[in-house]
């Protein structure tokens, strides 16, 4: 930054120590009360008991991670409102999820969601897709947890590192002694500060500018706007590509997705988990519009002068937006910044934890409890070595940080990682729960056809130099001192409105190059837009893995024989194979004697 940070008081950093104090104290509560986190059962889905709010809160928590409150308003601020309208077909990826995936995974009485491919294709699909998932998350964590880390060396003294040791080591200590239970309830009340900083920031911006002139700037500024019908793969944003992006990316964390799974499977039965499930639709939809209003007010406050390009560089980035604008339009009242920048870090403690916690379920059950039953050990053993790959997960998040400055922005390199690999994952599941002809070398076919070729075309794009044009931005009313002004070229202050993008920075959006005399030819696939990457992960997997499993069944002359239970009910329902059969709820299982525990499964071997 050009000028000095602003100081926090101390009201500010006694709201930071309680945040972080209450939610330590709840992993310490969970830790000796109940259970006691004495089996995998308790320590992984909190005994199966958990109420629906609380996991309904921890669902969106999860979900919206610090990515979503700092990135959002900078992506609004940058391209605009387009992102909000992929809350209009997010719920039908909720739904779908609910209907399709979800009573498999009931029916399983499985602890992670790859246990269920293990019993539908084999155990290599299960151990494969579990180090997608392992991968998949640990990028995702470092990039999650180096927003909060943003948010305060942007706005305060500490450094980057010491901000993320203070999350990483709290978020480590409360998901190591309390488990589930201990997360859930603490993304309840990390949900709370999420949307009391997003709300006071939203109050004080109307109240500064003017509930009709923030969408009335915006709107003039270009920031709202319906986006293109096109049928353009390079277009950033298009109706077509944010309609299905909200569909599948839904369709992705509800349907094969270990955090999200984790969580609905805490719950008695289907119809509980439904109900935490659809509760969470409007409060993720209600959060994540909140965040792109944000955008539009901090937009409305620095519209004649863009702080990003001002000649006094208050910031270097437009992920610093937000904490920025909570710094000079709250400094003046003790607390509120404090406030605010708690809701950054609840939101990345409640995404890392949820993380961490399917990280040490998924090493768990599908990697390392094979081998400790090989070897009988006992379920202490079993309890311990849970919450030791708890323990190493925090570490490993912590140190792997360093690897988010790699990415563009925050909001692209979440969508990114998760498209990566989410949609060719999604892809097994749906071969697995609506076809009979998929064998198991056919979906890992399609698997690793997808995965290759969703990571050559996101690195490709990463290292092309390929990036989106950005809205005009405006310094026409940003005060300079003259020595500053003498070094500003005259061609740069004969526009008001900045077409030029801002310069490099390490976590930018606006990291763009400036357009050069020829441009450099690039290879088409590296001009897809990034909201393209799971749709054309999951339509890939889904072809090359059912092709190949009917070319391989042709040539072999073996056929699956997939029995009704590995199957979602809508395909059975439609096949008639339902017809005659009784109709009841399904049910997770209870929990058997200590004694009797070979995996997470045997839990479930007599009713609730």
């Amino acid at each position: 930054m050009g000028s000095e940070k602003a100081m926090l008081s101390a009201a500010d950093y006694i709201l930071f120590t309680f945040m972080l104090l209450v939610s330590a104290g709840i992993g310490l509560y969970f830790r000796f009360s109940g259970g006691k986190q004495k089996t995998t059962n308790e320590f992984l889905l909190a005994g199966k008991n958990m109420p629906i709010l609380p996991v309904a809160f921890s669902i969106m928590a999860s979900y919206l991670s610090a990515i979503t409150v700092i990135g959002t308003p900078a992506e609004v601020y940058i391209f605009g409102i387009h992102l909000v309208y992929t809350c209009i077909s997010y719920p039908i990826g909720v739904v779908i999820a609910s209907y399709v995936c979800l009573p498999v995974f009931f029916k399983s009485g499985e602890c992670t969601a790859y246990e269920y491919l293990e019993k539908r294709f084999g155990k290599l699909t299960r151990t494969l897709t579990s180090m997608v998932f392992l991968a998949q998350m640990m990028l995702y964590m470092s990039v999650v947890l180096y927003a909060p880390a943003l948010a305060l060396s942007a706005v305060t003294n500490l450094s980057t590192w010491t901000s993320v040791l203070s999350v990483g080591v709290v978020c480590t200590f409360y998901c190591t002694l309390g488990g589930m239970k201990a997360v859930l309830w603490t993304d309840l009340f990390q949900s709370m500060l999420m949307f009391i900083g997003i709300f006071a920031v939203l109050i004080k911006g109307f109240s500064d500018t003017g509930f009709k002139d923030v969408f009335r700037i915006g709107y003039e500024g270009g920031r709202i706007a319906i986006p293109e019908f096109s049928l353009s793969l390079t277009e950033r944003y298009t109706v077509l590509n944010i309609l299905i992006l909200g569909c599948i990316y839904s369709l992705m964390n509800f349907g094969a997705n270990q955090v999200q799974i984790q969580r609905l499977l805490t719950l008695k039965n289907i119809s509980r988990s439904r109900m935490a499930l659809y509760l969470s639709i409007p409060l993720n939809v209600l959060f994540y519009t909140l965040t792109c209003v944000v955008g539009l007010v901090i937009y409305a406050h620095f519209y004649k002068c863009d702080p990003l390009k001002s000649p006094n560089k208050p910031i270097s980035a437009a992920d610093q937006l937000l904490p920025f604008y909570m710094i000079k339009v709250l400094g003046d009242f003790p607390g509120l910044p404090g406030l605010c920048i708690c809701g950054v870090l609840g939101a990345a403690l409640s995404t890392v934890s949820s993380a961490m916690n399917s990280l040490s379920a998924v090493t768990m059950q599908d990697l390392v409890r094979p081998f400790l039953e090989s070897r009988r050990y006992s379920e202490k053993t079993m309890i311990l070595t849970a919450k030791a790959l708890t323990l190493f997960y925090g570490v490993l998040c912590i140190l792997m940080t360093v690897l988010a400055a790699v990415f563009g922005n925050l909001i692209q390199a979440s969508i990114i990682v998760w498209g990566m690999c989410g949609g060719p994952v999604l892809a097994v599941f749906l071969l697995g729960m609506l076809t009979t002809r998929t064998n198991e070398k056919g979906a890992l076919i399609g698997l690793v056809f997808s995965l290759c070729m969703t990571a050559w075309i996101s690195f490709g794009t990463s290292t092309s130099g390929v990036r989106s044009k950005i809205l005009p931005l405006s310094i026409e009313n940003c005060q300079v001192n003259s020595t500053l002004f003498s070094q500003i070229s005259s061609s740069t202050l004969g526009s008001s409105v900045m077409s030029m993008p801002p310069e490099t920075s390490t976590l930018s959006v606006t990291s763009v190059p400036e357009i050069a005399i020829e441009t450099p030819y690039v290879f088409p696939l590296y001009r897809i837009s990034y909201m393209w990457y799971a749709p054309l992960g999951l339509l890939v997997g889904v072809i090359v893995g059912y092709i190949s499993s009917i070319i391989i069944s042709r040539i072999t002359g073996e056929y699956p024989d997939v029995s009704e239970e590995f199957l979602s009910p809508i395909l059975t329902q439609y096949s008639g194979k339902k017809k005659g059969l009784k109709k009841k709820e399904l049910e997770m299982p209870g929990q058997e004697e200590a004694g009797h525990l070979s995996n997470c499964s045997s839990i479930y071997n007599s009713t609730v």
